[in-house]
C-alpha cells in the first residue's frame, strides 16, 4: 500500500534514419486525442541475411504487439490476401494502410530495415523509411521504431514502444535495487547494485537518476548531476540529514523535490536546488506531507497530505503558496502523478481495503475511476505520450508491472518479475 513517510543504460544503437517521403510525411491523419482507429495489415516481410523464424519472433511478432497496443491502430487480422494480391484486395478486407518491410542483415553484420506505407483507398504512399542499425542492436528494436514512426506519421505524437520503465524490485530479504526494462518487459538491467534497500526512483529528462538508498545506514539522496555521471550523493551534504525519502525531478532537472521526515513522525515537502546544495522546505506544520509530483512547467507540486484527517492530494506552488486540495470523494486518496501535458493528475484511492487507480481532469473539476478493485493497484506513473499508465497490481500474484489504457479495458502485464513497485516511465531512445 502507498507509504508515508542511472546509471543511465546507453545501449549502443547507431540507428540512423533515412530520407523518406517528407513531402507525404507532413499530413497528420489522426489527431492524439481522436478515438477513431486506423485500420493496418501487413505483408511478410522479405528477409535477406536472417533467419525467418528469428525475424518472425523478434521483428513481426514485436511489431504487431507494439501497434495493436497503441490505442490509434488496429491490426487486420482476418481475411488477409496474399502477400502479392494487388492494393483492391487489401482494401476490401478492411485495411486502410498496408505496411511492406523488408530486412536484411550486411556480411559485416549490420542491419537496414526498410518500411513503406500505402494508403489504399488512394493507392499511394503515405509513409516512406529506412533504419541503419549496426550489428548489435537487437532486430526487435527495430519494430520499436517503426511502430514509434507510424504512430507518429499517424497522429503527429511518436509512439512509446522504444520507451523504458524504471523500477524497484526485492532481489533478496532486506534487499531492493533499481532495475530497467524495455516497455515490451523484455531487456531487463540492473540500475543499482548497493545490496541494500533502494528505493523510490525519479528519472531527469535528460536521463539522470535519482534514489533513496539506505546504503550508508540512513537513508539518502543519490543520483546523478550530469549526464552519463557516476551515482553520487545528493543529500544531505553531511549528516544528520533525518528521514529522506521520494525523490522527484523537476522538469528543468535542476531541482529535486523531496520528503524529509522528523523523530516525530512527521514529515514536509522540501525542494533540493543542485547547483547550490540548498534545500528549502515549502510545507510546514503537524502531520505527514509526501509523495511530491511536478507539473510539466515545473510552477507546481502534487503531494499526498493527511494534514485534513486521512491522506488525500493537494496541490501547491513551487513555494509552497496557494495551497489547495484536489480530491474530496474518498477517504484515502495518494500517490499523484502528474500528467506530461499538465492537464491531468493520476492517484490511487483505496476501498474495502483495495487500493485503485483514478484520473483527476483539472479541466473539468471532476474524478474518473479507471481499474475496479479484483485486486490492488498502485503507483500509476504516465506513458511519455500521455495513452497510458504503468503501475503495480497484485492481481497474478506477488507485486508485477501493467500498464493500462486511460479507459481501464486494455489492461496488459508487461513482465511475470514478482516483488516490483515505484514504475517510471521514461521516454524512448
Amino acid at each position: 500500500m502507498p507509504r508515508f513517510l542511472i546509471r543511465t543504460f546507453l545501449c549502443a544503437l547507431a540507428v540512423f534514419l533515412g530520407a523518406g517521403l517528407a513531402a507525404q510525411q507532413t499530413e497528420v491523419v489522426l489527431s492524439a486525442t481522436s478515438s477513431a482507429k486506423l485500420v493496418l495489415a501487413m505483408t511478410s516481410p522479405k528477409v535477406s541475411g536472417l533467419d525467418e523464424a528469428t525475424v518472425g519472433t523478434e521483428f513481426t511478432a514485436v511489431l504487431r504487439r507494439d501497434l495493436d497496443e497503441t490505442g490509434v491502430i488496429a491490426m487486420l487480422q482476418e481475411r488477409l490476401p496474399a502477400d502479392g494480391a494487388p492494393t483492391k484486395a487489401w482494401r476490401e478486407a478492411g485495411a486502410q494502410w498496408l505496411l511492406s518491410t523488408k530486412l536484411t542483415r550486411a556480411a559485416n553484420g549490420d542491419l537496414q530495415l526498410e518500411a513503406t506505407a500505402l494508403d489504399t483507398a488512394a493507392e499511394k504512399g503515405v509513409f516512406t523509411r529506412t533504419y541503419n542499425a549496426n550489428k548489435i542492436v537487437p532486430v526487435r528494436y527495430l519494430a520499436h521504431y517503426l511502430a514509434d514512426d507510424l504512430v507518429g506519421r499517424l497522429t503527429g505524437e511518436k509512439g512509446v514502444a522504444s520507451s523504458r520503465i524504471v523500477f524497484v524490485r526485492q532481489v533478496s530479504p532486506g534487499v531492493k535495487e533499481i532495475f530497467q526494462v524495455d516497455r515490451d518487459g523484455a531487456g531487463l538491467i540492473p540500475l543499482t547494485r548497493h545490496g541494500s534497500l533502494t528505493l523510490s526512483p525519479t528519472v531527469a529528462g535528460d536521463g539522470r537518476l535519482a534514489y533513496v538508498t539506505y546504503k550508508g545506514g540512513a537513508p539518502e539522496i543519490w543520483g546523478q548531476r550530469r549526464k552519463d555521471g557516476p551515482h553520487e550523493k545528493l543529500y544531505p551534504a553531511g549528516g544528520g540529514g533525518g528521514l529522506v525519502s521520494s525523490p522527484a525531478w523537476s522538469p528543468d532537472g535542476k531541482r529535486l523535490a523531496f520528503v524529509q521526515g522528523d523523530r516525530r513522525g512527521n514529515s514536509d515537502i522540501m525542494v533540493l536546488d543542485l547547483a547550490t546544495g540548498r534545500a528549502r522546505r515549502l510545507t510546514d506544520g503537524n502531520g505527514i506531507n509526501t509523495e511530491p509530483s511536478w507539473n510539466p512547467a515545473g510552477t507546481q507540486l502534487a503531494f499526498t497530505s493527511d494534514r485534513e484527517g486521512g491522506p488525500q492530494v493537494f496541490l501547491m506552488q513551487d513555494d509552497g503558496s496557494n495551497l489547495r486540495k484536489l480530491t474530496t470523494e474518498g477517504l484515502y486518496n495518494a500517490s499523484p502523478s502528474w500528467s506530461p501535458n499538465g492537464a491531468m493528475v493520476a492517484y490511487v484511492s483505496r476501498f474495502e481495503g483495495k487500493f485503485d487507480l483514478f484520473i483527476y481532469k483539472l479541466g473539468e473539476g471532476k474524478a474518473y475511476q479507471i481499474t475496479t478493485g479484483v485486486s490492488t493497484s498502485e503507483s500509476p506513473a504516465w506513458s511519455p505520450d500521455e495513452r497510458r499508465l504503468v503501475f503495480t497490481s497484485n492481481r497474478f500474484g506477488p507485486s508485477q508491472l501493467f500498464t493500462t489504457d486511460l479507459s481501464g479495458r486494455q489492461i496488459l502485464r508487461m513482465s511475470e518479475l514478482g516483488g516490483c513497485q515505484s514504475p517510471r516511465w521514461l521516454r524512448g531512445r
